[in-house]
């Protein structure tokens, strides 16, 4: 082809046709101009195409992580209303509230009880680290992701304090009750199965609902629940927004 176009311009410029050979030159170049704008619009075409094929994967893979964060944080809510649940009924049974008919021991292990939330963050934290989380085109979603890591650390900044008052709790407890009374009176598959022996010692973990302290550290206790509980439902509509905003994008 290009010794054809040569052949042209040589015989043009051989019988001295100037003004042909001007015009067919001004074509040519503007053929190759063409030329050169459709290979690029062939370039730019390919790389949306791999660009939307790889946004396309990056969702289906963040959808499959989010969908087991919210699986996982409405277990945890789950758990720690019960948990929370169990401490108010306690706190409805100190002081002069006691009556004889309850017995502490079946909820005393819930008292110190902290259900531990683990996400699932690999896809994400890929996306981040190597700089790629452009790749989400929808300016929402993309913003919503980044909002994530930052808003599960506040969750486990309350997980740590809660952390650190089930241990103050627990120490009062081995302290002042017995965890094999408490133990003898649970369902929790995950104890029974120890086959723990009775106390050696005349105790009785009702006691403790006389003393002043312990109704402090249980009302404390609610507290510190109820505040990571508040952050756990603060994350699960975070996780049912991006969870929606990729299902969206998954049906365009």
């Amino acid at each position: 082809m290009i010794k054809f176009f040569r052949k042209i311009r040589y015989d043009l410029m051989k019988k001295n046709k100037t003004g042909k050979y001007l015009k067919y030159a001004i074509g040519e170049i503007v053929l190759v101009v063409i030329g050169i704008l459709i290979a690029l619009q062939l370039n730019n075409y390919n790389e949306t195409l791999s660009q939307n094929n790889l946004e396309q994967k990056a969702i289906h893979n963040l959808k499959l992580d989010f969908e087991y964060n919210k699986s996982e944080l409405y277990k945890s809510i789950g758990e720690l209303k019960a948990t929370r649940s169990a401490c108010f009924t306690i706190l409805n049974q100190t002081g002069n509230k006691h009556q004889e008919t309850f017995d502490i021991d079946s909820l005393l292990q819930d008292t110190p009880s902290l259900p531990q939330y683990f996400p699932q963050n690999g896809f994400l934290m890929d996306l981040i680290n190597s700089g790629n989380l452009g790749l989400i085109s929808n300016d929402e979603l993309r913003n919503k992701l980044s909002s994530w890591l930052p808003s599960l650390e506040t969750l486990k900044e309350r997980e740590q304090q809660l952390t650190i008052y089930n241990n103050i709790l627990n120490q009062f407890i081995i302290k002042n009750g017995s965890w094999l009374n408490s133990d003898e009176a649970t369902s929790d598959e995950s104890i029974t199965v120890l086959k723990f022996p009775n106390s050696g010692f005349e105790i009785n973990n009702n006691d403790l609902l006389q003393n002043i302290e312990f109704e402090n550290m249980i009302e404390n206790q609610i507290v510190y629940q109820s505040q990571l509980l508040a952050r756990h439902e603060v994350c699960l509509k975070l996780v049912e927004e991006i969870t929606e905003l990729l299902e969206d994008e998954i049906k365009k």
